[in-house]
């Protein structure tokens, strides 16, 4: 098995955990960073104390600029190219000032993510929550997991 197909597989454990922001724990709570972090620490790709999300305002995104993701997916993780989405890859879109949402790449145009009110949940690539008000993608990136050497 791929280290994406175990990302994938284990993505869908996580299935309807509740959103809490700031929070990972399978079943309990978890947001979306959390739950990207949480699959990797759960399918053993990487260890429990090998990287911490600091703490963060759930607004965080609407008043600053920082790419938090940004900063954590490029410890465990590389950009491709959005064009070569594979199962497993990470998928970081842009809600207010910055990217600020995080979704797992499961395959047949489907992601697993956290979401605020639903927890965490399936869509598709096209559900309307990925689009803004003029119909343009929020998506900004895609990244993969990095191989241990």
């Amino acid at each position: 098995m791929t280290n994406g197909q175990l990302i994938a597989d284990e993505s869908l454990s996580w299935l309807g955990t509740p959103h809490v922001d700031n929070s990972m724990a399978k079943g309990h709570g978890v947001d979306c960073a959390h739950l990207m972090l949480g699959v990797l620490i759960s399918a053993n790709l990487i260890g429990e104390d090998d990287m911490h999300i600091e703490h963060y305002s759930n607004e965080w995104h609407l008043h600053r600029s920082e790419d938090k993701f940004l900063k954590y997916m490029e410890l465990v993780a590389y950009e491709v190219d959005v064009d070569d989405l594979q199962v497993g890859d990470f998928i970081l879109y842009q809600y207010g000032r910055c990217i600020s949402h995080g979704a797992i790449y499961i395959g047949d145009n489907m992601v697993v993510h956290a979401y605020v009110g639903m927890g965490v949940i399936i869509s598709s690539l096209d559900d309307i929550i990925f689009y803004d008000g003029r119909g343009n993608s929020r998506m900004r990136k895609v990244y993969r997991y990095k191989e241990n050497d």
